[in-house]
């Protein structure tokens, strides 16, 4: 193993290392590369990419664009002499820190804003709840905002979510990222 390959693939679990190393003895003609690695045991960056994704998902159902606080409500009923009685309380569920890697990307997709990247992705037929959507026009939007959200976070993974010292939000250069200017 190279120090490329420690360098590159520290954060990943020894147990899925150990088996994605044994897998490729077995597939590969030539020496792995880290990111043949990190595709064999599951942990590419497309792959964190879309579970991020579904951690926003579960965010818009569960709490919105605006970050509210679920829960609190109150459930009555009536006692033996049909009094209005209160039962239950429901506490008051505070939405979540929205993680670090998550919001860069989100900022990213919205043009530097995380509220108007989690607006856009809010756009989804599966945040919007349509589970079993269907029709060229939604598959066409679940398409797009999917392949945007893998290429913001495949963006600020690679470039690093700040760069020391600097207070701007990274987003996507326009022309793409490509160096053929």
């Amino acid at each position: 193993m190279t120090a490329a390959h420690v360098r590159n693939l520290k954060e990943i679990d020894p147990a899925a290392l150990a088996s994605a190393y044994a897998l490729a003895e077995k597939t590969c003609t030539y020496w792995p590369t880290p990111g043949q690695i990190r595709e064999l045991a599951g942990w590419s960056e497309e792959t964190r990419s879309r579970g991020a994704l579904q951690w926003v998902f579960q965010y818009l159902a569960m709490h919105g664009v605006e970050g509210r606080a679920r829960g609190g409500g109150v459930r009555f009923g009536e006692d033996e002499t049909g009094r209005r009685v209160l039962l239950e309380s429901e506490a008051v569920i505070p939405a979540p820190e929205i993680p670090a890697d998550i919001e860069a990307t989100l900022a990213a997709l919205g043009s530097g804003s995380a509220k108007q990247g989690l607006q856009y992705v809010s756009q989804h037929p599966v945040a919007k709840g349509w589970e079993n959507f269907h029709g060229d026009a939604a598959s066409r939007t679940a398409e797009r905002i999917e392949a945007q959200w893998i290429r913001c976070s495949l963006h600020t993974t690679r470039k690093g979510r700040k760069a020391p010292g600097s207070d701007e939000t990274p987003t996507i250069p326009l022309h793409g990222g490509r160096n053929d200017r």
